[in-house]
């Protein structure tokens, strides 16, 4: 990664990038894609969750030059999801055909919600490399200096991941498996992390 620069992202321009590079990333996630066949859509619906989320997070990224390619964000104790949604929203049913996406996509919310840690932890995510530039580390150079953190402060992290390559990537950092549930016409798993 001669060239690179892992480092805390802030400022309103860095974390617009960051958004963008998770929501590029992320745009076609199996439970993503279970939400909308409308790579557009996705596209929206993660850029303006990730631009949410990251206004409030811890955020690691990589870049090069000016240019944020690769994120790794967390945000604290009682900013996860289930404080994102309004009340009405955390037990949404299971949507039927005739749904929305916005419908698919506030039920996803909804089951991310519910199955959240109880303990006081950071949540993490989003985390995701420009698509073109995956594969080459950044990812892991993100997230080692996000798990840095938690380790220093003693911090307990959460996430959730729809693909089983991303299990092995988050258990090679100290995350384990806590429970997997099905998501929509996904497959979703909840990891835990303690401070090394």
């Amino acid at each position: 990664m001669a060239n690179y620069e892992v480092l805390w992202l802030k400022g309103t321009d860095q974390v617009s990038q960051a958004a963008g590079v998770a929501a590029r990333a992320l745009r076609d996630n199996p439970s993503t894609v279970a939400v909308s066949s409308d790579r557009l859509v996705r596209l929206e619906m993660m850029h303006g969750t990730f631009t949410a989320m990251l206004s409030g997070a811890r955020v690691a990224g990589v870049r090069r030059g000016k240019f944020v390619l690769g994120v790794a964000g967390a945000v604290p104790p009682g900013a996860c999801i289930d404080a994102m949604l309004p009340p009405e929203v955390r037990t949404l049913d299971v949507p039927g055909p005739e749904a929305t996406d916005a419908d698919r996509f506030l039920h996803l919310g909804s089951i991310l919600a519910a199955n959240d840690l109880l303990e006081s932890h950071w949540h993490v995510g989003p985390v995701g490399v420009e698509p073109g530039f995956q594969g080459m580390g950044m990812g892991r150079a993100a997230m080692e200096l996000l798990c840095d953190e938690f380790d220093q402060h003693r911090r307990l992290a959460w996430l959730e991941t729809d693909k089983p390559e991303n299990v092995r990537f988050y258990g090679g950092l100290g995350f384990e498996v806590v429970e997997e549930i099905p998501l929509l016409s996904a497959r979703n798993w909840f990891m835990r992390r303690e401070a090394r």
